[in-house]
């Protein structure tokens, strides 16, 4: 009989995380924005369509976006309407942190703003509602970088891996010359043949104000109070922390056994490399979690722990940095 992981990599494709690509083993729904979270801060506002969180996810690049693909051009042109009320009675205010003003968009769509200490806009791209923004303490530099977002910013269709340089959002890329000034793009997916398991890849730049961790100290961190993945973690393995090569640099695996705060049994596998801010070329740290939760097999046989490892291995055997050309 076929395993779930050999079917699963059979319809296999192709995606792509920051400035990263890897095989995703089937088709996936993809953790994005809540519709909520474009108009008041939401606790975990990254989730999955049935509305369970992604608390891992985040879209940060020169900046923080929020992607959603729930919200109808309606109702995003009833928030950009409010948006651009309090930017234009802005003007009025005596206190310049509450002054904003309008700047050129040069797109359809789109709204584009700067205050004192940040800047951003808001984009309707091919059913895909966006925010963005930055902040500074240089208001010139806020403005410069997200003129230069906006400019390069691009709708894709899932599983299409962009040429040039440039990072990869959900649905989303972002063409740039290779360089930014802060990028920690991690994105969930999760199997829609098997949606007990979920993928989670970061690529997170390294900045010399980071914890100097190595590999093991990383996954150390995660497993056991970064993620909050259970109330107890088992490593399994005579020799838990194994060696793994993402995208050729030399990092640390491990598979566990994961008593959930139900004490309910689950499985997962975690890959780490850590970055370098010193290098002369961008050596980011990365990162792939993935994991069974069964109680979300939805009627289906989850899947077992040498089917998760076996599936996972195989996810993090294909990251590579993507091309630029």
């Amino acid at each position: 009989m076929q395993s779930v992981s050999s079917r699963a990599m059979a319809e296999a494709h192709q995606e792509c995380v920051g400035r990263y690509e890897l095989t995703i083993p089937g088709d996936v729904d993809v953790a994005l924005t809540i519709p909520t979270a474009f108009s008041k801060p939401q606790e975990n506002p990254i989730r999955f369509s049935d509305d369970q969180p992604a608390m891992h996810s985040v879209f940060i690049y020169n900046g923080t976006f929020r992607i959603t693909g729930s919200m109808s051009h309606a109702d995003f042109g009833s928030i950009l309407d409010g948006i651009k009320t309090r930017v234009v009675s802005s003007s009025a205010s005596t206190d310049e942190n509450g002054r904003f003003e309008v700047i050129p968009a040069g797109r359809p769509d789109a709204f584009a703003w700067a205050g004192h200490r940040a800047a951003g806009f808001y984009i309707y791209e091919n059913g895909r509602a966006i925010s963005f923004r930055e902040s500074s303490s240089d208001p010139s530099v806020a403005k410069q970088r997200t003129g230069a977002v906006l400019k390069g910013l691009s709708a894709r269709n899932a599983y299409e891996i962009p040429k040039g340089d440039g990072v990869c959002l959900p649905d989303m890329f972002v063409a740039d010359n290779g360089k930014d000034s802060a990028r920690q793009v991690g994105v969930s997916f999760r199997l829609k043949n098997h949606p007990d398991v979920t993928i989670f890849f970061l690529d997170e730049k390294a900045l010399a104000v980071d914890p100097k961790l190595t590999s093991k100290q990383k996954s150390e961190f995660v497993w056991g109070y970064e993620y909050g993945i259970g109330k107890r973690i088992k490593l399994v393995g005579a020799a838990p922390y194994r060696t793994v090569k993402l995208d050729g640099r030399e990092g640390v695996e491990t598979s566990a056994i994961i008593t959930r705060d139900d004490g309910s049994t689950d499985y997962g596998y975690l890959a780490t490399v850590q970055g370098d801010s010193n290098a002369p070329v961008d050596t980011p740290n990365l990162l792939l979690l993935v994991e069974r939760n069964a109680k979300d097999a939805k009627g289906n046989a989850p899947v077992s722990a040498a089917e998760l490892d076996l599936m996972a291995k195989g996810i993090a055997a294909s990251i590579r940095r993507r091309a630029a050309q």
